[in-house]
């Protein structure tokens, strides 16, 4: 590989990890606190949950996406509406073509509804990892409230202004979110290294078995896991398929290592109300706050991101007239 090569092949993923993991990729801030905030962490809840995990990660978004959906695109251009503009070439006008728009709708629907929803969740799970500064900890939710509010308003004012000057930074900034996430994961499997063990999908079907509609409803939750995991064919058009499914496997690495690792601290903490914040600070109370300000960032740039994909598939929405002008 040449030098110039060697230079866009990472220059390409440094880019995707900036502008279409952010969701993704903070996820793992508050998704296993969630779920163990109603289930029990015991040794085989924590195993089977964290089989969950990976294996939503490795179905929903490695096979369907990255595999499956990025192998279908308009002009490389991909998307729930490129989708339907693919399929309505393939069928006849008809029912199936009225299930096809209804299920273009549902999609546009749901995404538009995330672009509400995760910014403002991200945003104060991040936040709310200042609770565990000594100097804060008496900080009530609603001054929490309040400087989520803040921070997200001043978002959508650089964001109606444009960010091509700051989105350079994006990627770098993202890089070590990633990097940290598998450093803080790593150290943390060390404390309790069976936790490896959670792989296996064996313990994800044993726990759906065992706990039967409980463990169903689980999985409303475990899908956190995999938000944004949509972004890899939604933004493909603007980055290309091979940047983005290089990225991926980078980011898949480190999301799948910080959970084992997440999984082994609450095996040792079970009382931790907040599995990622509490597991970086026991591991470095002097680099807790530099990680809660990085924190700050990567849900700020993943809320970017995601307010950027719903300004796109609006105007997608428009110029097929699925939306009014």
């Amino acid at each position: 590989m040449k030098h110039g090569e060697t230079g866009s092949f990472w220059g390409g993923i440094i880019k995707s990890m900036g502008l279409v993991f952010g969701d993704i990729g903070t996820s793992p801030i508050y998704t296993l606190t969630v779920i163990f905030v109603l289930t029990k962490p015991t040794q085989e809840n924590v195993f089977g949950i964290i089989s969950l995990v990976v294996w939503t990660l490795m179905i929903l978004v490695n096979i369907e996406y990255a595999l499956l959906a990025m192998s279908l695109s308009r002009k490389g251009e991909g998307g729930t509406i490129v989708l339907r503009e693919i399929l309505a070439r393939m069928i006849k006008p008809g029912r199936q073509m009225v299930f096809v728009t209804f299920l273009s709708y549902l999609g546009v629907s749901l995404l538009l509804g995330d672009g509400v929803l995760t910014p403002a969740i991200s945003i104060l799970s991040a936040v709310e990892g200042a609770l565990l500064i000594p100097a804060l900890s008496g900080l009530q939710q609603s001054t929490l409230i309040l400087i989520a509010a803040i921070i997200a308003v001043f978002l959508f004012i650089f964001q109606y202004k444009g960010t091509d000057k700051v989105a350079k930074a994006f990627g770098p900034i993202m890089v070590v979110w990633f990097a940290v996430l598998t450093l803080s994961g790593i150290i943390s499997i060390f404390t309790f290294p069976s936790i490896i063990q959670a792989i296996s999908p064996h313990h994800a079907i044993g726990f759906l078995s065992h706990n039967g509609m409980a463990g169903f409803l689980v999985l409303s939750e475990v899908i956190l896991c995999a938000t944004g995991g949509e972004a890899l064919y939604a933004d493909m058009g603007h980055l290309g398929r091979k940047p983005v499914t290089r990225a991926w496997y980078f980011v898949f690495a480190a999301l799948v290592v910080n959970y084992l690792g997440q999984g082994a601290f609450i095996m040792g903490h079970p009382d931790a109300k907040n599995l990622l914040f509490g597991m970086v600070q026991s591991q470095s109370s002097l680099l807790y706050i530099p990680f809660l300000i990085l924190t700050i960032m990567a849900t700020v740039i993943a809320s970017q991101a995601l307010i950027s994909g719903v300004f796109s598939i609006v105007y997608q929405g428009i110029t097929t007239r699925i939306l009014p002008l």
